[in-house]
């Protein structure tokens, strides 16, 4: 009569395995980490192409750009003297700033004259905004009382890009509107562009944990 065959595993055939396993997955996961910090700016620049296939001969609708790190407000008042008949959208203006303000901090003089001089211009301020889940909180509700606009381009760093599509994506359902994503680009030549990254890919397993596990749709802390 054949009996059950059993395996025996000595403590230091079992830690040894146990480590090989704990340094296999630390690797895979380390592995997944990098190539998303890898991709989130080629993301971006994916958006940034097909952003501008759409709006090669078209204005957008809308454009909202999303305030914080530099360069943002000033490219999408380059952006909106290219398209004077879209309606800007700025979103998490601090209190003390007017659009005249804003102008004349982040425009370049050139384009600070033509937006000043242009009277037809719509441009709308969000002042409650204080982290991206607010951002994108506030410009649904712009584009719910702005129904007409069917095309809209959100604007800010090449980083955020990822994050912004996820938040929106999760919010805003069926073809109307259709969003579009451009960007200011970083060169990750330095540490502290570097740790931007690092950062942001943190930020965005966080915000697919809140979303997707907790599911939340609010959420008010600082980000």
């Amino acid at each position: 009569m054949l009996g059950k065959k059993y395996t025996f595993e000595s403590k230091t055939t079992r830690l040894r395995r146990l480590l090989l396993s704990g340094i296999f997955l630390f690797l895979l996961s380390l592995g997944v980490i990098v190539s998303v910090i890898i991709y989130i700016p080629i993301y971006a620049k994916m958006q940034k192409g097909r952003a501008s296939g759409a709006f090669f001969q078209k204005s957008p609708d809308a454009i909202a750009v999303f305030t914080g790190d530099k360069g943002r407000i000033s490219y999408a008042l380059e952006l909106l003297k290219k398209n004077p008949s879209s309606k800007l959208f700025i979103s998490g203006v601090y209190a003390a700033n007017s659009f005249q303000t804003l102008i004349e901090k982040q425009a370049e003089p050139t384009t600070g004259e033509l937006v000043n001089s242009n009277v037809g211009m719509q441009v709308d301020l969000d002042y409650k905004s204080k982290n991206t889940f607010e951002n994108v909180r506030e410009t649904v509700r712009f584009l719910k009382n702005n129904p007409e606009f069917n095309k809209v381009l959100i604007i800010s760093s090449d980083y955020h890009i990822m994050r912004i599509k996820f938040i929106i994506s999760h919010y805003m359902h069926g073809d109307k509107p259709e969003f579009y994503f451009d960007s200011v680009p970083n060169s990750y030549n330095s540490w502290n562009e570097v740790k931007k990254l690092l950062f942001e890919a943190a930020k965005i397993g966080r915000t697919f944990f809140k979303l997707k596990v907790m599911r939340e749709n609010i959420v008010t802390e600082e980000d």
